[in-house]
């Protein structure tokens, strides 16, 4: 065999390696399925359920968010299904940094996964990407823990800090997660907006998604209670008003949050005094506390007839929560 010929013979070689080389690169996906499970040990609500659509397009990525969050509170926070959609004006390998989810090691993954097998965490992030890789999907499972998110030299390793990078940068177009949301009630949280109405929504409903949040029962409740008609709002009436019935009786616009809070209704009776110019000066109040403010601050700008200039008139309003019957009430 002569020099030329092994030469030949050697680049055939090399060329065969280079092709089965570009053969089995992955290329980056073009779609990510994101589910992310935060949880916090202060609620309720505990638990928040996001799953995040991005996919390329003609301008960016789109960006599709789905927030389902259960209830929390009886008749304060009722669980919610919301949609958010925006654009990264970025191409896919930006948003990724470089890194491509098809080739993390598997390894990898399972050793960050285990990195604090028996720490304490209180709160955190359970995620898991799915990813179209050359033709198959493959689901990338990371978890975020609390020093994570808080500590400020969390030695967070590489991938879990990969992850968390893309989560805040989807966060800063579609809007706070679940674990950013108020951790107390006020009181005048309602749930007036339908449930998106949009593909991604309505395979999560469907079950498709579930795999990607370890089959958790919560989610699913949580979805059909959203799904539910919601309890009708609180309700402030007139019950009563003797000797004269007023002019104009208007109700207190809200139902005082700390009363809503604390699950109380009943009756505020108020003792008022109306003098010959027809002003209101109140006398005595009875009923929940929590109520009482509510109602003086009504009465005070009601109006009576001459009539009942230079008398004194009792007034009974009545606070209802409309809420189930399942849920306890405090009765006054």
């Amino acid at each position: 065999m002569t020099p030329k010929v092994i030469v030949l013979l050697f680049a055939g070689l090399l060329s065969g390696v280079a092709c089965v080389g570009q053969g089995n690169r992955v290329s980056l996906p073009d779609k990510l399925v994101i589910a992310r499970h935060s949880f916090i040990d202060i609620g309720p609500p505990n638990d928040f359920y996001e799953l995040i659509s991005v996919t390329r397009a003609q301008d960016g990525l789109a960006v599709e968010r789905i927030l389902v969050t259960p209830e929390g509170q009886a008749c304060v926070q009722p669980a919610k299904a919301e949609s958010r959609t925006a654009i990264l004006h970025e191409p896919m390998e930006e948003f990724l940094h470089a890194k491509n989810p098809c080739t993390i090691p598997e390894k990898d993954l399972h050793r960050e996964q285990k990195r604090c097998k028996h720490c304490l965490t209180f709160s955190g992030v359970n995620v898991t990407m799915l990813a179209n890789c050359g033709g198959r999907e493959r689901k990338i499972r990371m978890d975020i823990l609390d020093r994570d998110l808080f500590d400020a030299h969390a030695a967070t390793p590489e991938n879990t800090s990969w992850t968390v990078r893309l989560l805040n940068e989807i966060d800063k177009v579609t809007g706070t997660g679940g674990l950013e949301q108020p951790i107390f009630a006020t009181g005048l949280e309602t749930r007036t907006e339908p449930l998106p109405d949009t593909e991604l929504f309505h395979a999560l409903r469907e079950g498709r998604y579930n795999a990607l949040f370890q089959n958790d029962a919560t989610l699913t409740e949580a979805i059909q209670e959203a799904s539910e008609t919601p309890p009708p709002p609180p309700s402030i009436a007139l019950a009563d008003a003797v000797p004269f019935s007023p002019v104009e009786a208007k109700m207190p616009k809200v139902y005082p949050p700390i009363g809503r809070v604390a699950r109380i209704e009943g009756v505020v009776t108020v003792q008022v005094e109306i003098d010959l110019s027809g002003k209101v000066a109140i006398k005595s109040v009875q009923g929940p506390k929590a109520l009482q403010g509510a109602a003086i601050e009504s009465i005070t700008g009601w109006e009576f007839p001459n009539s009942a200039f230079g008398h004194t008139e009792e007034i009974k309003m009545e606070f209802k929560l409309n809420c189930s019957p399942h849920v306890h009430i405090v009765n006054y």
